[in-house]
């Protein structure tokens, strides 16, 4: 493409060009006319000028109908509706100038796809954040919030897109004045959730970008770490502080009355027992929640009949029926902590099993899982207390449960082995009927990890 700095280059001097030369053109046809056609000089100007005008109003048009199409293309642009079509109108600047515009239109489509791509994968990166993300316009419009978000604090806009949260409106002013603020925000309803909420000032405008995360777990395990070191202490020292009253006595009778210190030693020696088993229960739950588990391929039903042995001699001594149905089911997990809550299970329903009454413990295959049902004609459970058994340290009854030995821990360690394996344990209870507990673990080969 030439220069275009050269004469031909130049609209203007095409322009300039072409009117001299069909002003020329047109003298030249005067004379020929005046000359040939006999006509006047006047009217030979005339009728020469009159066609030399139409030849240069024929050229305007052009340049005319070129420009037309160069704004067209130049609309496309900036609507952005699609590239600007190529432009060939023979004026060398104006195609110059529709080449300009398509590279620009190019260059522009070009940043805009990069853009939108930047923008899809900053929202997936947005969306996949466990905390709340909400950009707040300085009109108080929400622009943006990801779903963490929508899930912890419900509908953040109301129906014209404003913020509607009172708390987090209250938030944004807060932090528009200081730059940022934090809040801790507590949402009724169930479940009650405790959010913290930070909001920074991201620029002069007043937008405003607010941060959630959501506590309610970590205030959740913080309480029960808590309550566990509390009740745990209680646990302790009530059999602690049985041995040392005993010993006392214990010194004293050998001293004054011999034949009260058996008595003496046999307390001794149940709380010492008592004490035993709460420690061992609480090395058994910190084993399960420290460690990984150590899956292999074992059979439910050797698990289960090397478990029961124990608690069916101790049945018969109490007068309690007990009887045993199982089947062949083969499981991943690991037979030391399978057994440890079927011993619990067995353990449990036979403390609260009153002579004459019955235990029945049976191993079924249930569709993709093995149920070890351990069902007995005991006390029962409230309905009350249904959901809370499985808590650490969680008695129905306090005296009657530290009258049985019981610890608090038995059902909070089944409930822990069954989650660890993949499954569940749920219970059924009449109050003075009897109870049944189901301790569902995956079979193996199914999609239920371990």
């Amino acid at each position: 493409m030439p220069p275009s700095g050269r004469p031909q280059d130049s609209l203007i001097r095409r322009l300039f060009v072409t009117l001299s030369v069909v002003a020329g053109t047109s003298v030249v046809l005067g004379a020929v006319m005046n000359a040939a056609l006999g006509m006047s000089p006047w009217t030979a100007g005339l009728v020469s000028g009159t066609l030399g005008l139409g030849a240069y109003g024929m050229v305007l048009l052009r340049l005319r109908k070129a420009l037309i199409r160069l704004g067209h293309a130049a609309e496309d642009l900036s609507a952005a509706v699609r590239e600007p079509e190529p432009v060939l109108t023979g004026f060398e600047e104006v195609d110059r100038m529709a080449d300009s515009l398509r590279e620009a239109g190019r260059h522009f489509r070009n940043t805009e796809e990069a853009l939108r791509r930047e923008r899809g994968l900053l929202e997936v990166v947005l969306e996949a954040l466990p905390g709340g993300v909400l950009l707040v316009e300085a009109d108080d419009q929400v622009a943006y919030s990801n779903s963490a978000c929508r899930q912890m604090l419900g509908a953040v806009g109301d129906p014209s897109g404003r913020l509607a949260l009172r708390q987090i409106r209250r938030l944004v002013e807060s932090a528009r004045q200081s730059d940022q603020f934090y809040e801790e925000i507590l949402r009724r309803g169930y479940p009650e959730r405790t959010m913290d909420a930070r909001a920074f000032t991201i620029d002069a405008d007043g937008r405003v970008l607010v941060i959630v995360v959501d506590l309610t777990e970590s205030r959740r395990v913080a309480t029960m770490r808590r309550d566990f070191v509390t009740d745990a202490s209680h646990e302790l020292k009530t059999p602690v502080a049985a041995v040392l009253a005993s010993a006392e006595a214990l010194q004293m009778a050998l001293e004054q009355d011999p034949a009260s210190s058996r008595m003496f030693a046999d307390r001794i020696l149940s709380a010492a027992l008592r004490l035993s088993r709460l420690i061992s229960d609480l090395l058994d739950l910190s084993r399960l929640e420290a460690q990984d588990p150590a899956p292999d391929d074992l059979d439910l039903e050797e698990v289960v009949i090397s478990e029961v042995k124990q608690f069916a001699r101790c049945a018969r001594q109490k007068d309690i029926a007990f009887s045993v149905r199982t089947t062949p089911a083969a499981v991943k997990g690991s037979s030391a902590e399978l057994g440890l809550a079927i011993r619990n299970l067995c353990d449990n329903a036979l403390r609260y099993t009153e002579e004459g009454g019955r235990i029945t413990v049976t191993l079924d295959r249930q569709s993709s899982e093995a149920a070890v049902t351990v069902t007995d004609t005991g006390v029962g459970i409230p309905g009350r207390d249904l959901g809370r058994i499985f808590e650490r340290f969680y008695r129905v009854d306090v005296a009657r449960s530290r009258g049985t030995g019981g610890t608090g821990l038995g059902l909070a360690i089944v409930k822990h082995v069954a989650e660890r394996h993949g499954g569940r344990v749920t219970v059924e209870s009449l109050l003075g009927e009897g109870t049944t507990f189901v301790l569902q673990i995956p079979l193996a080969g199914t999609d239920t990890p371990v």
